[in-house]
């Protein structure tokens, strides 16, 4: 199992096994890894199809753990159950540029109160650790607070937009 710890979350990497459980039934997701239910799931920008996205990648590279989805859970306390904040991927491995898109949501509740930036600093620098030269981010051109949490953890915009509304943020291993 490949656990990546921050400061106030952990995040799981999503292998074979809990790909497949995430893709096909909720209730068994959460029970797998002992986390509360939530009523809510998957967080924007996030759709189900991402799930079975997952599924296939892992099913055709099980040795692909950390590429195609991550749990993102937080502790509130002793008394209470794990809760599931939020979830990220990494988008495949790096392309023949050393390059990997990092995408993340969180649950409303859970905006605005820093998983955000601990999410970006752990899954960039795992993804250099493992080969890649730059993570790319894709977001709303208008979106100023992921702007500002990108940008807080070294990414900066390329100015190269891949569609119009939205823009790209990048960070390379050396910064």
């Amino acid at each position: 199992m490949l656990i990546l710890t921050a400061n106030r979350i952990a995040l799981l990497a999503l292998d074979r096994d809990l790909a497949a459980l995430q893709a096909s039934s909720r209730t068994a997701f959460f029970n797998a890894i002992a986390v509360t239910h939530e009523p809510v799931w998957p967080p924007a920008p996030f759709e189900h199809a991402a799930f079975a996205w997952a599924e296939q990648n892992l099913a055709h590279d099980p040795e692909g753990q950390g590429w195609y989805g991550w749990a993102l859970l937080a502790n509130e306390g002793e008394r209470a159950p794990p809760r599931l904040v939020g979830i990220a991927a990494l988008i495949g491995r790096p392309d023949e540029d050393g390059e990997v898109e990092l995408a993340f949501g969180l649950l409303p509740e859970f905006r605005g109160r820093g998983y955000g930036g601990e999410t970006i600093r752990a899954l960039a620098t795992w993804g250099f650790a493992n080969g890649a030269k730059r993570v790319i981010a894709h977001l709303d051109a208008e979106d100023i607070n992921a702007a500002s949490t990108l940008a807080k953890n070294g990414f900066a915009d390329t100015g190269e937009p891949p569609y119009p509304g939205v823009a790209r943020w990048a960070r390379s291993a050396t910064a």
